[in-house]
């Protein structure tokens, strides 16, 4: 059963090492880092991430996912199940994309759980640590607080797939540069197809980045969404595109 921790808090502060100081004196089981990277305060962002990661994970895995913006106020902090896994985030909307109507969802508030003395301002170390650890080592579900019947989402809309265009937005920017839309390809009902974006039009497909040639192209990417692209470049600068914005795939003319 490992953990998993996905925070915004980068690798220079002593953040993530408190957090993993935490688990590391309650628990054995193994800690993995998704990541430190998101952008600070990005709720979005991280539920996007996690929804791309989640099921590479083995049933049994306990997310942790701590951005926290709203940390020290009224906000709740949710422990949820779906299909097997475990996820401890505030309810900020932060698991608006993983979490379904079969999901089990109860609010933290079992204090015994939590370290003494805790701060204000560091719930994933006097918090979330804690209540993963307890979890990891055999807690039940059920004793981390009482059932939750709905939590905040964020404000998104999944595409929109019509016959002859589907309607999306670019989710995420690698380090790369590449613009990674919510577009699944798998979905559209056309096999040739453009890009809309803004005043751009992107209508050629690549298979593979090594063989592409230069300017723009689209690829479908490892998550099975379209993606926008520039060979051994980055297609953000180099278009100007930013993450959310809005995006449109059609039915390539005959």
């Amino acid at each position: 059963m490992p953990i998993a921790l996905l925070t915004d808090f980068g690798a220079r502060d002593p953040y993530v090492a408190a957090m993993k100081g935490v688990l590391a004196a309650r628990t054995d089981v193994p800690v993995a880092d998704l990541t430190h990277d998101i952008a600070p305060f990005d709720v979005v962002e991280a539920a996007w991430f996690l929804r791309t990661v989640v099921s590479f994970w083995p049933a049994g895995t306990i997310f942790v996912a701590v951005v926290d913006p709203g940390v020290g106020t009224e906000r709740k902090i949710v422990a949820a199940k779906e299909e097997g896994r475990l996820f401890l985030a505030p309810d900020n909307g932060l698991l608006s994309l993983v979490l379904t109507e079969a999901s089990e969802i109860r609010s933290v508030e079992n204090s015994e759980l939590f370290l003494p003395s805790g701060s204000t301002t560091f719930h994933g170390r006097d918090r979330f640590a804690p209540v993963a650890a307890a979890l990891a080592t055999g807690l039940p579900f059920s004793d981390t607080g009482p059932p939750l019947t709905s939590i905040v989402r964020i404000a998104y809309e999944p595409p929109d797939y019509g016959p002859d265009t589907a309607q999306g937005r670019i989710m995420a920017v690698d380090r790369f540069g590449n613009l990674i839309t919510d577009i699944e390809r798998a979905r559209l009902p056309f096999d040739e197809y453009e890009l809309h974006a803004r005043d751009l039009v992107i209508d050629r497909i690549e298979s593979s980045y090594g063989d592409a040639a230069p300017g723009p192209f689209l690829i479908v990417g490892s998550s099975g969404c379209i993606e926008i692209s520039v060979a051994n470049g980055s297609a953000a600068e180099q278009l100007r595109l930013r993450r959310l914005q809005r995006v449109e795939v059609r039915k390539r003319p005959v």
